[in-house]
């Protein structure tokens, strides 16, 4: 195990945060770490090179934190994991099937392995074996598991609302602007600041068409790039729209909206897509659940953004032609490329893997897949995809109307907003996610959904410090 620069300051930012912070700022450092998501902060070279986000590892000292016995934390903890008790299931089912069942079934399947193959065909496959990539699958999925854990425990705070919408609103911003940083500051000294901060062993790709590149931030490349931003532009769009915190959540999800809408990644256009139509359907299908101030807002955003996209095709043919061509090349003229015809022969092997495992699955980490939904059947089977599935239902509410009009509580209208980016989320990842893990922050708003939406006793805990201090 290799330690690198940003696990040294990890490590020593965390643990002075171990005896100085609250719960909850510990978890807004870890919600800001995750920036970082092209970074590593440790290298396993045991498990091939695998390597370790600042933020994961920053998630093991708040799990201390969270955890640390206290007169009021074993009722906290009993409560939080009774209600996280069907994610608990997919996890703990999920780890030890990914340790398990890749053994069981060794050889009854060729897949193809989760970590890509240099230069390999496309449709390469191997025969089914245990791999590293089982054991950092089974601790990924662990870490949302304490994700959703931790962030619910935070939530005891009074302020955790005010909190996380800040803090949702800050991500967004930098997000955006370092992704809008990347195109326009391509090939200056910004490429060297970018470099320092892609350090992990992922495969970091810089994709460019006539000299234009694509969008990546700080993050691998453009589909993880988009994949991360959406969760956050949701979540910070659907507390503007119920009136939290807004100078903050509004402008962050106005500049990330924009980048996301410039990045011209697959995965950014289907959430686009797909949250339009949601909200276009709340629109039109629950008068007021959307304030009219806001649908003010959003409808004349619609609208000047068809009325530039209609100026730029009348007065300048040429440039109108040149952007179509360029987002074309990176969506729509996908879906007939050697990329689709391979995405959609690693989508396949989930149910094959479901067949051929007779619904147990074949362990997380057993091979790679191109949606969520069949990398989840795949991998746990049944087991693993009906506790998902109720642990989505749980956090969502769909039969409750705080879930679709605005409340009057901010915790609450908190939590709703948080449930509405967890299963927005999904739709994307539904088209291009590798591995059945939802990520840690889906975890932390999923336990933040189910946290701020419970009867709960009136809390009594308030953040020390930081950004979470400033409640004015």
């Amino acid at each position: 195990m290799a330690l690198t620069l940003f696990g040294v300051l990890v490590i020593a930012m965390c643990s002075v945060m171990l005896w100085r912070a609250s719960v909850l700022v510990m978890l807004q450092a870890v919600l800001l770490l995750s920036l970082l998501g092209g970074s590593a902060a440790l290298v396993l070279t045991s498990l091939g090179g695998s390597t370790v986000q600042p933020a994961v590892l920053a998630l093991g000292f708040l799990a201390v934190r969270s955890l640390t016995p206290d007169k009021h934390r074993p009722g906290q903890i009993t409560g939080a994991l009774a209600q996280l008790a069907f994610l608990a299931i997919f996890v703990i089912y999920g780890a030890l099937g990914a340790m398990i069942l890749p053994r069981i079934f060794a050889g009854s399947i060729d897949v193809t392995p989760l970590r890509p193959i240099p230069n390999g065909y496309i449709f390469a496959a191997f025969p089914l074996s245990f791999s590293p990539q089982n054991v950092t699958s089974a601790v990924y999925l662990v870490s949302t598991l304490l994700a959703a854990l931790c962030a619910y425990l935070a939530c005891s705070s009074a302020m955790a609302w005010r909190v996380l919408a800040r803090t949702a609103g800050a991500i967004a911003a930098i997000h955006a602007l370092l992704g809008l940083a990347s195109v326009v500051l391509a090939g200056t000294a910004w490429s060297v600041f970018q470099k320092f901060f892609r350090n992990g062993f992922y495969a970091q790709l810089d994709q460019s068409l006539d000299g234009y590149a694509r969008m990546t931030g700080i993050f691998p490349e453009p589909a993880v790039y988009s994949a991360y931003g959406f969760i956050w532009l949701v979540f910070s769009a659907e507390l503007w729209l119920r009136g939290i915190e807004s100078r903050w959540t509004g402008w962050g999800a106005l500049l990330l909206g924009m980048a996301l809408l410039l990045s011209t990644s697959t995965t950014a256009m289907l959430g686009l897509a797909s949250y339009g139509a949601i909200l276009a359907l709340r629109l039109l299908l629950m008068p007021g659940s959307i304030a009219g101030g806001r649908a003010l807002t959003l409808v004349s955003g619609g609208l000047v953004l068809l009325s530039g996209l209609i100026a730029i095709i009348a007065l300048n043919p040429e440039a109108a032609a040149a952007l179509s061509e360029f987002v074309a090349r990176f969506t729509v003229d996908k879906t007939g490329s050697l990329s689709a015809l391979q995405r959609a022969f690693w989508a396949r092997q989930g149910f094959d893997a479901f067949a051929v495992s007779s619904g147990l699955g074949i362990g997380p980490g057993s091979f790679r897949s191109s949606s969520i939904a069949l990398a989840v059947l795949g991998s746990t089977g049944v087991i693993g995809s009906v506790a998902l599935l109720i642990h989505l239902t749980r956090s969502f509410k769909p039969l409750h109307r705080s879930t679709y009009f605005r409340l009057t509580d901010p915790a609450q209208a908190t939590g709703a907003a948080a449930s509405w980016a967890v299963l927005i989320a999904l739709v994307p990842a539904s088209f291009s996610a590798a591995t059945p893990d939802p990520g840690f922050i889906w975890g932390a708003l999923s336990g933040v959904a189910l946290a701020l939406r419970s009867p709960r006793p009136v809390p009594t805990e308030f953040p020390a410090a930081g950004l979470a201090a400033s409640v004015s």
